[in-house]
């Protein structure tokens, strides 16, 4: 027995010994993927030494003696402080994914390989002008020597299992083809979606769901469009050919016949996200500073790390003329995105032009070749092989016609091609790295319409007081008016032509009313609006009230545009207060329900607003989207069963519109599902709303800040649960939501806030979420998160030098 004794003691021991030992590898292999912030280190590349400071919360100052130095030095510290999120962006545009996640990835990188975006980015390296190359080629020597200084690699390829993979001049591409993924349609789906609609419903109820304006429209230039008006036919108002088509397709089933809601397996309708921004303007006229201010909040997923990292750059331009520039650059590329250098401040929105067209091809019999104006081609196949993590690479084959690839079939068969600009040439440049030495709003603007980006909505303000609004990135020209709804261009008359020439590009420059907005909703109208098209337009609800702000101060400095950004007032939902008051809690409903009069006092208020102590709004927020997914449900049903590609996300936002005029108006031809009376409908809603909200919580303690809780998770702590209460920020209940400037869900945002006035970005405003840092032992990990919460005035500029490495040359 004490034999055994020993033996069970010297095993546990030995485990105990062996635990210890990988305990302290796995340390000294996290610890050593720390980025060097003091000190020195030789790169090769750079002409003279330069100098990387970081400011407490890691803010980097970056001095050298050209911009190709501060390429290369960017480079360096990016791949350092943000490699991984690099690598993800990369892998993301190019479908390959998979290598990194295993066969999870499989699906998603099979869909992105149509675009071949690893092969465009190749193409767009050999055709930048020598410039560009040249900064390409610093910034990845950058990177890859910034990757090869760290002792160990990045954390995730530990629990990853893998090896990072050195940086290539195409990738940096292929981070802004990422860019366009994330802001444009990579599938078509608002197009095909309406093109269904288009094709099943009659004229008239087409146009009522798909309405070109509200009483939101808020466009710069003053334009308004109406409404369509309620349809008289009943709804839907479909041709006997096309219920005869959709019969066929439900095997005779009826046109209502009920499945499960398409929904479930797309983001729910209860989230109002919509990947976009806020910024706006106003010129030295109306500024306390006697320069323009601008202010921007970029709206995108918010994870672990941020999609920005902060950086002020210092070097000589060409002329020999100091530089200095500060703002945000995205970690895979070597520019400020937005910012400002003393003479200009800018921001972008993301604009929702139309910037793609579906094809509907016209084959032959066995679909082996589609008509184009020359005649009959074959379709051109491409193998693809995908790199899977643990397993065999798989191959697969994507069809390409003379106008883009193939992307699936339409609700009767026909194959459908994909026209988009992310697919041009001129996709992608470097040209946006001129506004870091624009002297004024004017150059700006010219510079706008020959960079290579997903087109934006740029924000401009100068020194001198200007303030200018522009698309800045590629815009198609076509050859005649289409591109809402699908259609063939078999015939040759329809189709694209060049780029539109930097002459023609829309712009606006000192309004008379010095003031600039823009929103993600229509921003123009007339041959401007025909020009930029309309690709999904947010409803003006958000540049409606950014407007409201502007026009009720005749007096701005950077903390009253501060102010706007952080304006969760619910003007949104003010008419849907009064309804549910008047409409719905009415005598008769009280009398039926005598607990709703709580509803009826909480909700009676004069001031609503997305505060998180407020239980009315979400009240009036979450009836609104439950009756709006109770009057639809059957519709959607119906609509994916003739085609599964149909998707009410892309199109909810414009839903809106229709939406009043129903419930308002209460025709009975237009309720389905059972619902005896409008009535019932509401009635059904408020029942849900009330049964979500008290589940966990009585009622008066059910306020909005317990449902809009941040999740602001870094990408590996969903794979590796354990690890996210390092990684991930802390749960915090959220003002804000999507229909008021203060944008803010549980994990969705202000990717950046800032208020700044060039020539005095001293008193400039900045703020990002998560930190600087990709790294959890980082001591500036997290820090200025706090800040960007509370919406508190933090510095534009770098602070104070706390860390300085210096980089010398060979």
């Amino acid at each position: 027995m004490k034999h055994l004794k020993n033996i069970l003691i010297g095993m546990l021991f030995i485990l105990l010994l062996v635990l210890a030992t990988s305990g302290t590898w796995i340390y000294s292999q996290i610890d050593s993927a720390l980025p060097q912030l003091d000190g020195k280190q030789t790169l090769y590349g750079l002409s003279a030494s330069a100098v990387v400071e970081r400011d407490i919360q890691g803010v980097a100052t970056i001095k050298a003696a050209n911009r190709l130095d501060i390429a290369l030095a960017t480079g360096f510290i990016h791949a350092q402080e943000r490699f991984f999120q690099m690598d993800l962006l990369r892998r993301n545009s190019a479908g390959e994914l998979s290598s990194l996640f295993g066969a999870a990835a499989i699906d998603y990188d099979s869909e992105i390989r149509r675009h071949r975006f690893r092969e465009r980015a190749s193409v767009i390296v050999n055709q930048l002008s020598d410039s560009d190359s040249a900064l390409l080629k610093a910034y990845t020597r950058g990177v890859n020597q910034g990757l090869k200084f760290l002792k160990a690699a990045p954390f995730e390829y530990l629990l990853l299992r893998q090896a990072p993979v050195e940086w290539q001049e195409e990738d940096t591409i292929l981070s802004v083809f990422s860019m366009y993924i994330d802001l444009q349609y990579q599938d078509g789906k608002r197009e095909r979606t309406l093109g269904l609609l288009h094709s099943v419903l009659s004229s008239e109820v087409f146009a009522f769901l798909n309405p070109k304006g509200s009483q939101w429209d808020a466009a710069i230039d003053g334009t308004m469009f109406s409404p369509s008006p309620l349809p008289k036919a009943p709804w839907p108002s479909a041709s006997s050919e096309h219920i005869a088509q959709i019969n066929k397709k439900l095997n005779g089933e009826a046109f209502s016949v009920a499945i499960s809601s398409p929904l479930n397996s797309e983001s729910s309708t209860q989230s109002e996200t919509f990947p976009g921004s806020n910024n706006w303007a106003v010129s030295g006229k109306l500024s306390t500073t006697g320069s323009a201010i601008v202010a921007n909040d970029m709206h995108l997923g918010i994870r672990v790390p941020n999609t920005w990292f902060r950086a002020s750059f210092e070097y000589q331009d060409l002329n020999d003329i100091k530089v200095k520039v500060t703002g945000a650059t995205l970690p895979g590329t070597p520019n400020i995105i937005i910012g400002s250098n003393g003479h200009i401040a800018w921001g972008f929105t993301n604009s929702y032009g139309d910037w793609s067209d579906v094809i509907v091809l016209e084959t032959n019999a066995d679909k082996s070749q589609y008509l184009t104006p020359d005649g009959y081609q074959s379709f051109i196949k491409r193998k693809q092989i995908i790199a899977v993590k643990d397993q065999d690479a798989i191959d697969i084959t994507v069809s390409d016609t003379i106008w883009g690839p193939v992307i699936g079939e339409n609700e009767q068969g026909d194959l459908l091609a994909y026209k988009w600009i992310a697919h041009d040439n001129a996709a992608v440049n470097m040209v946006i790295t001129e506004l870091e030495t624009a002297q004024n709003v004017n150059q700006a603007v010219a510079i706008a319409a020959r960079s290579g980006m997903p087109a934006q909505n740029l924000m401009v303000g100068d020194k001198q007081g200007n303030i200018a609004w522009t698309i800045m990135g590629p815009i198609p020209q076509r050859s005649a008016s289409f591109g809402e709804i699908p259609t063939s261009w078999a015939s040759g008359e329809n189709k694209w032509l060049e780029p539109l020439p930097p002459a023609k590009y829309p712009k606006i420059i000192n309004p008379n009313n010095s003031r600039l907005w823009t929103a993600n909703s229509r921003v123009v109208g007339a041959n401007m609006l025909k020009t930029i098209g309309n690709g999904g337009y947010a409803i003006g609800a958000r540049s409606s009230q950014i407007k409201q702000n502007l026009e009720a101060k005749t007096s701005f400095d950077e903390q009253a545009l501060l102010n706007i950004a952080l304006d969760d007032s619910a003007i949104f939902l003010l008419r849907w207060q009064d309804f549910l008051l008047t409409q719905v809690l009415n005598d008769t409903m009280l009398a039926k329900h005598q607990a709703w009069h709580e509803i009826k006092d909480i909700i009676d208020i004069e001031n609503l607003s997305a505060s998180t102590d407020s239980v009315a709004y979400r009240l009036v927020r979450s009836f609104r989207l439950n009756l709006r997914d109770k009057l639809f449900d059957i519709f959607n049903e119906n609509m994916t069963n003739v085609d599964k590609s149909y998707s009410f996300n892309t199109i909810r936002h414009q839903i809106e519109t229709p939406l009043w005029q129903l419930v308002n108006q209460q025709p009975e031809n237009f309720l389905w599902r059972g619902f005896d009376s409008w009535e019932a409908l509401f009635e059904a809603s408020l029942e849900t709303t009330l049964a979500e909200m008290t589940k966990s919580n009585t009622l008066a303690n059910a306020t909005w800040g317990k449902q809009n809780i941040s999740k602001i998770q870094h990408p590996l702590s969903l794979a590796v649960p354990f690890i996210g209460q390092w990684l991930d920020m802390p749960e915090i209940e959220l003002p804000g939501d999507s229909y008021m400037p203060r944008v803010q869900g549980q994990s969705f945002g202000a990717s950046q806030r800032m208020a700044v006035s060039p020539g005095h970005e001293e008193t400039g405003i900045f703020h990002m979420p998560t930190s600087q840092s990709g790294h959890p032992w980082s001591p500036y990990y997290g820090l200025g998160h706090e800040s960007w919460i509370k919406g508190e005035a933090t510095p534009f500029l770098p602070g104070a030098s706390k860390y300085t490495l210096t980089l010398l040359t060979y």
